[in-house]
């Protein structure tokens, strides 16, 4: 388990997205059990920029591949440009 952040294209169709994911690095007694691990307070810390997440100790948690199907409807109506 762990937090990613990747960009959703506004083009229309069949994307293919991969997504790099972290987690927040636990005490070694959290890392020995297992169990969980410690989760964000204010998960929303997640999709600030990596200058934002300087202070947390973190470690990689893989990659997430993702393949959108994107259909461009009422885009205009948000302010995205096609």
């Amino acid at each position: 388990a762990g937090y990613g952040v990747c960009h959703v294209p506004s083009a229309p169709g069949c994307h293919r997205v991969t997504c790099v994911t972290w987690r927040p690095r636990g005490t070694r007694r959290q890392r020995l059990l297992g169990a969980g691990g410690p989760e964000l307070r204010a998960p929303g810390a997640a999709a600030a920029g990596a200058g934002e997440r300087f202070r947390l100790r973190t470690e990689a948690a893989g990659t997430v591949r993702l393949q959108l199907g994107v259909v461009a409807r009422n885009m205009a109506r948000f302010g995205v440009a096609l």
